[in-house]
């Protein structure tokens, strides 16, 4: 019995060890994630933007508001990224002013865009991004088990 178990022991090591390192099923989206995050904002406006254009249907007036738009998101965005490095050191009421600001940001970004699309346009825009929201939780909590 002794002997039957360490077979099965060494046999069960040897399949795990036998596996590459690299294997992960969405290593090959990690690779692309970290190479988006390398383009410039203008690079990353100009792919959302083109994103937005064939989901939405915009014209090419609603295409450059959009454009100038999603830039200045990206360059807060990077500046964000700055900031996120001090992170751990902030109190309480900095953290609460940093998020407040954020919200404050997205709420002004949704009324540009109710200025700027059609009202079919942004429901359509509304519902992807509720979707892309669950989505993106669905896919943290499988991440966390």
């Amino acid at each position: 019995m002794k002997k039957a178990m360490l077979i099965f022991l060494l046999a069960f090591g040897a399949t795990l060890y036998a596996q590459p390192p690299g294997h992960k099923k969405d290593s090959p989206r990690k690779e692309m994630h970290q190479k988006m995050q390398e383009l410039t904002p203008q690079q990353r406006a100009e792919l959302k933007t083109k994103r937005m254009a064939l989901n939405l249907d915009l014209n090419t007036s609603q295409q450059s508001e959009i454009l100038q738009l999603n830039l200045e998101l990206e360059t807060q965005k990077e500046k964000r990224k700055a900031e996120k490095k001090k992170e751990g050191e902030m109190s309480a009421n900095e953290m609460f002013e940093r998020s407040s600001k954020m919200l404050d940001v997205k709420i002004a970004t949704k009324k540009k865009l109710k200025s700027i699309l059609t009202e079919a346009q942004f429901e359509k825009f509304e519902k992807s991004y509720i979707h892309r929201k669950r989505k993106s939780k669905r896919h943290y909590s499988r991440k966390k088990r």
